[in-house]
């Protein structure tokens, strides 16, 4: 992640967006300038027979206008933007009386010089409103044809009649898998509850109504209370049934079944059909209430995997992100890194499973200010976002049809157990999908990721007679002697078939070590995940022994008496312990524990591990069951959920287990490799080929406000915390094969994120970030290693 790229996205873009009125066409530029001018690194601004044309000719280039008089107001609205670029993916619209980073939004652009129209969703509009167009971030020749707009208005108001706590009766109907029981009262279609280990969880939500349109006309008829029957099967199963009438005499039926799984799970199967064709714009599959009538608006975790991460505190906050994406109530899908939700409080935990694939819109508020019913809130409702809703909004804007007789169904898990924290809820997850998913196929295979990794090393802007940059990005990271190149470049070349190309590797190492002064350190580096083999393939083993275990006592001093970093803002940045009930989290202690366990493995200096062991006992205790935070303070907020949090963590732990062998350290590490895994998308977020296994990084953003980067991976983050775990599956002999699969997945998603060997200036280097709906890489170009550091084993190759 970077603090380099100041992007926008405050708001959402959103193509196929469900739309009210007729566009509206702003500006025609084939007929003029219309008022833009060129404001920063833009020249040669004019309007031709095919549009506005103009070169960017440096960083951060865009144009601008004065107020639109005919841009909506008072309702959101889409801007249509016909656009042709050669620079990069990099688009952003500023909007407002004022431009700033917080009303703006982001796109990604087809840099293939071609025509493109890219459909970018705003806030409502106030009079006097400007437009601000940023076309790419760097050099380029851009042309736009024509900006047009459309007015978005709901169908109706959206449906937030509060719940009741429901009366099931003295002997309701059950079913029961392992710890979970669903409760039904058997009166009304929505009228169940879940109960986890002989306590109630949560409610089913039997006042909702069914969105319709009657003659042309949108209208609510009722439907979780719509009267039913319920019958048993002899194998467990549950079956109701609840028919009912729309205002034109169209005759709905209901069906539910609840089946139990040998995995203590309980599927519901639910079968909506009708005697006439209709169109619906809203209809909730399936509305749980947690804590209504018991636990309350208290929780000890929530997770929605790569977009919410919570303690016992409110979900869209503002701790992480500020403005209009502070909002999550209801997400793009895509942004989810598996689909499941789930709440823990009192010991036990419950939750929710579903296909990505039945375009279900996940409802999730905790707690629950939708329906103000002092719980929380976990849902599933139709039409899903971007099929007629749009993101974080609860009214529909299109209907979607249902024809006579056509069945619309869909399957949803229900789980719980007991825990502590969502660590069971992500592992039962896992286990109800048979296993992670298989790791990603990397075209080329192993032979292809040592061609394109040597060439990154080798040909690429990143590598400079023998010296390498971290990452290639204009001006940055300049090249500096690295003594980790040398020997990654050293084992791709006992691998690489090409023997010629082995030679150049070979060479190149040779060269890269004799820059390396004698006098510098083995530390020097430009790989994310730092080992210490270069004094073992190179010598002066005890030089470097001494200098780290100097370092280590060194950094000792930085720990107070509880074995803590305190956070403390440097006086010209951003304090970034703002929005944190605490001066302390756990990435930010971790990261500099790290080196000294890590010191204390290399050196067996006793005195330097019963210090940093101390040190680690210390922060077990306090951060037991805690969420993995902190760790990117640079940037990132200290309350910001944070994979590189985990990664840090579990690094200790499993270095204090290999000084000690003591399993307190490898039960921990167990913990902090779940944590991180619910960042890890382990189920594909699109159609695309890239995704799986991809890692979101923060759940937040920089800054509090741009870049965002929930659904946005940052895959260097995810291969720091990946090599943690494939330290853990070396040492942990139950779940080995687990943790190896999980870090296999995330190596082969970095290769494939990777800039292939056609980009002259980034073959070979890693992306910071990934565009996952347009499958482009983006950012800074950042070095080999980090995705090389564990390229042996996601391969079956001897490291």
């Amino acid at each position: 992640m970077r603090a380099l790229m100041a992007i926008g996205v405050i708001g959402l873009v959103c193509p196929n967006v469900a739309q009210a009125g007729e566009p509206i066409t702003l500006f025609d530029f084939t007929q003029g300038t219309h008022g833009w001018v060129a404001a920063h690194a833009v020249e040669n601004l004019r309007s031709t027979s095919e549009g506005l044309e103009f070169d960017c000719v440096g960083d951060d280039p865009y144009i601008w206008c004065g107020p639109v008089s005919q841009l909506p107001l008072g309702c959101r609205v889409t801007l249509t933007i016909r656009m042709r670029s050669d620079a990069d993916p990099s688009g952003q619209v500023f909007y407002g009386r004022q431009f700033s980073a917080g009303n703006a939004v982001s796109f990604t652009v087809r840099d293939d010089g071609r025509w493109h129209e890219y459909e970018v969703l705003l806030p409502p509009q106030e009079a006097g409103g400007r437009l601000r167009i940023d076309p790419a971030g760097g050099k380029g020749r851009i042309a736009i044809a024509w900006i047009r707009a459309t007015a978005i208005r709901p169908l109706l108001p959206p449906d937030v009649t509060p719940p009741r706590i429901a009366d099931l009766g003295t002997a309701p109907a059950t079913v029961q898998a392992g710890d979970l029981v669903v409760a039904h009262g058997g009166r009304q279609w929505d009228q169940y509850a879940l109960r986890v280990a002989g306590q109630e969880m949560a409610q089913s939500h039997a006042r909702l109504r069914l969105g319709v349109l009657v003659d042309g006309e949108p209208t609510y008829v009722e439907y979780g209370g719509a009267p039913c029957q319920l019958t048993r099967d002899a194998d467990g199963r549950m079956r109701v049934i609840a028919r009912m009438l729309d205002a034109a005499g169209g005759r709905w039926e209901l069906s539910r079944e609840f089946a139990p799984r040998d995995d203590g799970a309980i599927s519901v199967q639910t079968r909506i059909t009708v005697d006439r064709a209709r169109d619906i714009f809203h209809l909730p599959m399936i509305t749980l209430v947690a804590g209504l009538g018991t636990f309350g608006e208290e929780k000890t975790q929530a997770v929605l995997p790569g977009v919410e991460y919570l303690e016992n505190e409110p979900s869209s906050s503002e701790a992480d992100v500020r403005g209009a994406q502070a909002v999550r109530r209801m997400v793009d899908p895509y942004k989810l890194c598996f689909p499941m939700m789930s709440l823990v409080a009192n010991g036990r935990y419950v939750g929710l499973a579903w296909e990505r694939q039945d375009g279900l819109a996940p409802l999730f508020d905790s707690p629950d200010r939708v329906f103000g019913s002092g719980g929380h809130v976990l849902g599933l409702w139709l039409p899903g976002v971007g099929d007629g809703r749009l993101e974080n909004e609860l009214a529909a804007y299109r209907p979607f049809p249902l024809a006579a007789h056509a069945p619309l169904t869909s399957t949803v898990t229900l789980f719980g157990g007991r825990g502590e924290s969502i660590a069971p809820a992500v592992a039962q997850y896992v286990r109800l999908r048979g296993g992670l998913p298989p790791v990603p196929e990397f075209t080329g295979g192993f032979e292809g990721a040592v061609r394109l990794l040597a060439h990154g090393w080798l040909d690429s802007a990143g590598h400079q007679d023998g010296t390498w940059r971290h990452a290639v990005w204009g001006t940055s990271f300049p090249a500096q002697p690295a003594a980790d190149a040398p020997g990654y470049m050293l084992w791709l070349a006992e691998h690489a078939h090409d023997v010629a190309l082995a030679e150049r590797l070979r060479a190149g190492a040779a060269r890269g070590l004799e820059r390396l002064s004698p006098a510098s350190s083995w530390e020097a580096r430009v790989a994310h995940v730092a080992r210490p083999f270069a004094p073992l393939l190179f010598g002066q083993i005890e030089p470097y022994a001494q200098r780290r275990l100097a370092a280590a006592t060194q950094a000792l001093r930085a720990f107070d008496a509880q074995g803590l970093v305190r956070y403390r803002a440097r006086p010209s940045g951003p304090d970034y312990g703002s929005t944190h009930w605490e001066d302390h989290a756990n990435g930010l202690s971790a990261a500099q524990l790290e080196p000294m366990l890590e010191t204390a493995v290399f050196t067996g200096d006793q005195a330097l591990s019963q210090a940093a062991l101390e040190l680690l006992d210390k922060q077990l205790n306090t951060y037991r069951n805690t969420v993995p935070r902190g760790a990117q303070t640079w940037e990132i907020p200290l309350h910001t959920p944070d994979i590189l949090g985990s990664g840090r963590i579990l690094s200790c732990c499993n270095l204090a287990y290999l000084l000690t062998a003591d399993p307190k350290y490898l039960e921990a590490a167990r913990y902090w490799a779940w944590t991180g895994a619910s960042m890890v998308y382990l189920d594909p977020p699109t159609s695309g080929p890239v995704g799986l296994y991809a890692t979101t990084a923060v759940l937040g953003a920089t800054n509090w406000v741009a870049p965002f980067w929930i659904g946005l991976p940052v895959q260097w983050c995810g291969l720091v915390y990946r090599s943690a775990l494939q330290d853990l599956a070396r040492l942990d002999p139950e779940m080995g094969p687990l943790w190896q699969q999980l870090a296999s997945g995330i190596t082969r998603s970095g290769l494939q994120q990777t800039f292939p060997i056609e980009d002259q200036e980034r073959q070979g280097l890693l992306p910071d970030f990934f565009h996952l709906k347009a499958q482009q890489s983006d950012g800074p170009a950042i070095s080999p290693g980090t995705v090389q550091a564990n390229l042996a084993e996601a391969y079956g190759k001897t490291p």
